[in-house]
C-alpha cells in the first residue's frame, strides 16, 4: 500500500474577535439587610482572627473563606483588597487579605448598604457585594486532605498528639515572595516547637509545599493555621514488584544501534538497567533524582517499562528476531528500592527536577511516567499538585507526557470468583476511576487492553481457571474515566496484559505471576534471564510512548500538540468489547477506552484512500479562525462509508487551586453547505448575552460521534462524521471553525497554540489523496 506525506490545512484569511461572555448581575438582594449581614460576618471573622496566636513573633495571615452566589472576577476581588488563593467547585473562594483591617471591604459594604446614589437605579457595588453569601475563616476540618479522610481522619481530634506522622502541608500560594517565606517560616516554627522536622520545601510558581515528620500535636495546631490549605499523606507510586515468571531466550542478540540523532524517550520510574544486552545500545544516560539512591533499577519496573518504550511489541520483536534499536532511552530514577518516593522531597519537586533535566540535558520531548498514586482515585474533586505540575511542564516545555491510568488491586477481595460474571460492569464503577496523575489535562493517559484471554495450553482442562476477558477487551484491572471536567480519560488504550481467575488459589492472577497472562518485557536481572511477563497499565503506557516517538520521527519539529492530535486522529475503538454477549454501552466504552488504540502508521502517513490535512497554529484569546477542507466529488457521491475526522489539541495553563482548572478553553465545528462569508457573518452578529459561541443551524453542522458538549471538556478534542449516502448537495468545500476563550488565564497570555488535523477516509475511493492534493477547483 502506497503511503504519502500528510497535506497542509489551509486557514482562510481573517480572524474575528469572540465577544466575551457577560457576567450575570449580582443576586437580587435587599441592600440594607444583606449589607448588614455581610458586615456582621466580616466583624465576626476579624474577631476570630484576632484570637489566632503569633508564631515566633509573626502574626498569622488573614485568609478568608467567602461563599458566593454569582461570578466575581479577579479584579473585583482586588477592589476589596483581596487576592484569590483558591476556588472550589461549590463556589467557595479562599482569599488573602492584603490589608488585615479590611478597610476596602468595609467601605464598599457600607456604600452598598446606603442604597442607590442620587440619580442611579442600583446601589454601588451591587453586583459584587450582592454575589457574596457569607464571610468566615477557613475551618480546621476543611484542611484535612482527601487521602487522610479515606484513612479515617475527618476531624483534628483524630490525630493522636504523641504519634509521629509524615505529611505534606500544602500552603496557600500568595502573590508576594515575602509572604510565601513568612508562610513557610510560621509552619516550620510550629513543627519545630514539638521536635518535628521539615524534610523538604517546594516553592513553585503556583504551588507551595512542605513535607515534614511531626507529632500529632503539631498537625492539630497546623490545621488551625490560616496559611495551610491542605494537609495530606504524601503520594506513593503504585508499582507492582512481584515477579515469579521464568522466561528466557538466550539466543536473542541486540541489533543495530539507533542513529546518533535518534529521538530520546525519557523514563521517569524506578531506574533502568542498561547492562541488559538489548538495552545497552539505547542508553542516552541515567541519573537519580534523589541523593538517597543511585540510578540503577533495583525493583525491575523501570527496565520493563523502558524496554517497551524502546522496542514496542517485544513478542513481535522476538518472533522476527529484530532488535534493531530506533530510539534512545534516558532514565530518571525517582523511587526507592521498595518502590516508594523518597521522603526528603515532595513529589511535585521530584517530578519537576527529573523531567526538566531529561528535557534540558538529554533533549527528551517524550516522557513516560508509569507511576500513579493508588490512594488518589479521582472523585471529581480538586486536582492534586502532582497532576498540576505535569500539566504545567507539558505546556512550558512543549513535551508529550504519557502516564499510565493505574491498576485496581482490590479485585480479588472485592469480587472473588463473581468477577467472571460482573465483568465488564466493574470497569465503570467509582472504585475503578483513574488515579493521579493520569487525570491531567495536558498529558496523555493510557489504559490497558488484553493481548489474549490469559490462559495457557496446560490449563485447557482446568475448569477452575477462568478468563475474565478476551483479546482486545479492557483488562479487568485497568482504571477508567472520566477525568477532570468529565473529559475523556484515558485518551488511549494499548496492550498491557490481563488477569485470570485461578480457582485453586482463589485469587486473580496477572502476568507478573502467570506468563500467559502478561505481555513480554525485559527483566532487570539479565544475567539470570532476559525476558519476563508483565501486566498493568504501566506496560501499556510505554507502547503509546513508542508510537509517539515513531510519529515524531516523521515530524521531528512537531509540537507536542501536533503529536497528540495525529495520534488521536489515528485511534480506533476496539470492537471486541462491543461484541460481547453483555457489551459495554458506547458511552461507557468511551470512559474505558477513550479514543481507542493509536496507529503510528496512520498517524504519520496518508494513503490512497485516506488523507490527513494538518496545521500548527496560534489563536488570539477570544477570537475565531476558519479552515478550509476540500471535498472531492467522488468522495461525495461514491457509494460506501465516508468519514471526516477532526482532532484539535491545545495545552492551556492550569491551576489546581481553581475549580475551573483550565485557564483557556477551545472548541470547533465541522460545517458544510455554507461559505466563509456566511461563517464570518454569523460570528459578527453574535452578541455577548448569547453566552456560548454561535451555533449554526443543524443542516450546516456535521454530526459527529462525540458531540460538542463532551468534546469541549478536553484539551484533546476529536469527533468523526460518518456518511453512507450521497452528500454532493453540500458542495466541495467544508470548513472547520475554531474558537479560543479566556477563562482565568493571566493577562500576559495573549494567545493559545494548538494543532488541528482533519482526516478524510473513503472505503471505495483509492484516488482520494491525489484528488485532495490537487485542488478540485480554484476559488474566485
Amino acid at each position: 500500500m502506497a503511503t504519502y506525506e500528510h497535506l497542509p490545512l489551509k486557514r482562510i484569511e481573517g480572524e474575528l474577535q469572540r465577544r466575551k461572555n457577560g457576567f450575570p448581575g449580582g443576586v437580587q438582594r435587599q441592600p440594607s439587610e444583606h449589607g448588614k449581614k455581610i458586615k456582621a460576618d466580616i466583624d465576626a471573622t476579624q474577631a476570630d482572627f484576632k484570637k489566632l496566636p503569633q508564631i515566633e513573633g509573626v502574626d498569622p495571615s488573614l485568609i478568608l473563606k467567602i461563599k458566593v452566589a454569582g461570578l466575581i472576577q479577579d479584579d473585583d476581588w482586588r477592589k476589596l483588597g483581596l487576592s484569590i488563593l483558591s476556588i472550589d467547585g461549590d463556589k467557595t473562594t479562599v482569599l488573602f487579605a492584603n490589608d488585615k483591617s479590611l478597610a476596602s471591604f468595609h467601605q464598599k459594604v457600607d456604600a452598598y448598604r446606603s442604597g442607590p446614589p442620587d440619580g442611579q437605579k442600583h446601589p454601588q457595588f451591587a453586583q459584587l457585594i450582592g454575589s457574596i453569601e457569607s464571610v468566615s475563616l477557613v475551618e480546621p476540618e476543611d484542611r484535612i486532605g482527601r487521602v487522610l479522610r479515606s484513612n479515617g481522619f475527618s476531624d483534628p481530634t483524630d490525630f493522636k498528639p504523641d504519634q509521629e506522622y509524615t505529611l505534606d502541608f500544602e500552603l496557600h500560594r500568595p502573590n508576594s515572595e515575602d509572604d510565601a517565606h513568612l508562610f513557610i517560616f510560621r509552619l516550620e516554627k510550629l513543627i519545630g516547637a514539638h521536635a518535628g522536622k521539615v524534610l523538604s520545601v517546594y516553592n513553585g510558581q503556583h504551588l507551595l509545599l512542605v513535607r515534614a515528620n511531626c507529632l500529632g500535636k503539631s498537625v492539630i495546631e497546623a490545621l488551625a493555621m490560616p496559611e495551610v490549605a491542605v494537609i495530606d499523606l504524601p503520594p506513593q507510586p503504585d508499582l507492582a514488584t512481584a515477579d515469579l515468571s521464568d522466561m528466557d531466550l538466550a539466543g536473542i542478540e541486540g541489533g543495530a544501534p539507533p542513529n546518533e540523532n535518534a529521538i530520546v524517550i525519557g523514563i521517569v520510574d524506578s531506574g533502568v538497567n542498561f547492562g541488559h544486552k538489548l538495552l545497552t545500545a539505547t542508553e542516552a544516560g541515567s541519573f537519580s533524582a534523589s541523593a538517597s539512591f543511585g540510578p540503577e533499577d533495583e525493583g525491575g519496573h523501570g527496565t520493563s517499562v523502558a524496554s517497551i518504550a524502546a522496542y514496542g511489541d517485544i513478542q513481535a520483536r522476538i518472533a522476527a528476531n529484530d532488535f534493531d534499536a530506533q530510539f534512545k532511552i534516558a532514565s530518571a530514577r525517582v523511587t526507592t528500592k521498595d518502590g516508594k518516593f523518597p521522603e526528603e522531597t515532595s513529589v511535585p519537586a521530584l517530578m519537576e527536577a527529573a523531567i526538566t533535566r531529561l528535557h534540558d540535558e538529554f533533549g527528551c520531548r517524550i516522557i513516560n511516567i508509569s507511576l500513579g498514586d493508588a490512594q488518589r482515585v479521582y472523585d471529581g474533586s480538586r486536582v492534586d499538585p502532582w497532576t498540576a505540575t505535569l500539566d504545567r511542564l507539558a505546556r512550558d516545555l512543549d513535551i508529550v507526557i504519557v502516564v499510565s491510568a493505574g491498576n485496581r488491586d482490590d479485585l480479588t477481595a472485592t469480587y472473588g470468583d463473581k468477577i467472571t460474571n460482573l465483568y465488564p460492569e466493574i470497569l465503570v464503577e467509582p472504585a475503578a476511576r483513574i488515579i493521579a496523575p493520569a487525570i491531567g489535562a495536558n498529558v496523555l493517559s493510557v489504559g490497558a487492553i488484553a493481548h489474549s484471554n490469559g490462559l495457557s495450553s496446560e490449563e485447557e482442562e482446568l475448569v477452575g481457571v477462568r478468563p475474565i476477558c478476551g483479546k482486545e477487551e479492557p483488562a479487568p484491572f485497568t482504571r477508567t474515566g472520566p477525568g477532570i471536567r468529565d473529559m475523556v480519560k484515558p485518551e488511549f488504550v494499548d496492550f498491557g496484559g490481563t488477569a485470570v481467575w485461578d480457582g485453586p488459589t482463589q485469587r486473580l492472577v496477572n502476568g507478573n505471576l502467570k506468563p500467559s497472562a502478561g505481555v513480554w518485557a525485559f527483566a532487570h536481572t539479565p544475567l539470570e534471564r532476559i525476558f519476563r511477563s508483565r501486566s498493568g497499565t504501566s506496560f501499556s503506557a510505554p507502547n503509546v510512548s513508542y508510537k509517539a516517538a515513531l510519529v515524531m520521527s516523521e515530524f521531528p519539529k512537531a509540537s507536542a500538540n501536533l503529536i497528540r492530535a495525529l495520534l488521536t486522529t489515528s485511534a480506533r475503538l476496539p470492537q471486541a468489547p462491543l461484541q460481547r454477549h453483555n457489551p459495554l454501552s458506547v458511552k461507557n466504552l468511551r470512559h474505558v477506552c477513550g479514543y481507542g488504540i493509536a496507529s503510528p502508521i496512520d498517524a504519520a502517513l496518508s494513503e490512497d484512500s485516506r488523507v490527513v490535512l494538518y496545521t500548527e497554529d496560534s489563536l488570539t484569546l477570544d477570537h475565531f479562525a476558519v479552515y478550509e477542507v476540500p471535498i472531492p466529488g467522488v468522495f461525495q457521491s461514491t457509494k460506501g462509508s465516508k468519514e471526516i475526522r477532526v482532532a484539535l489539541a491545545f495545552d492551556p495553563p492550569v491551576r489546581h487551586t481553581r475549580a475551573d482548572y483550565l485557564g483557556i478553553t477551545m472548541g470547533w465545528r465541522l460545517l458544510r453547505g455554507t461559505s466563509p462569508e456566511e461563517i464570518f457573518d454569523r460570528f459578527r452578529k453574535w452578541e455577548p448575552d448569547e453566552g456560548k459561541p454561535p451555533e449554526f443551524e443543524s443542516r450546516f453542522v456535521c454530526p459527529t460521534d462525540i458531540g460538542s458538549k463532551l468534546r469541549e471538556r478536553s484539551t484533546l478534542q476529536v469527533g468523526t462524521y460518518v456518511g453512507k449516502s450521497d452528500i454532493s448537495g453540500y458542495g466541495d468545500r467544508y470548513y472547520v471553525a475554531v474558537w479560543c476563550a479566556r477563562r482565568w488565564a493571566p493577562d500576559e497570555i495573549k494567545a493559545q497554540k494548538f494543532a488541528l488535523c482533519v482526516q478524510l477516509r473513503h472505503e471505495n475511493v483509492n484516488t482520494l489523496y491525489n484528488l485532495v492534493k490537487t485542488p478540485v477547483r480554484v476559488r474566485t
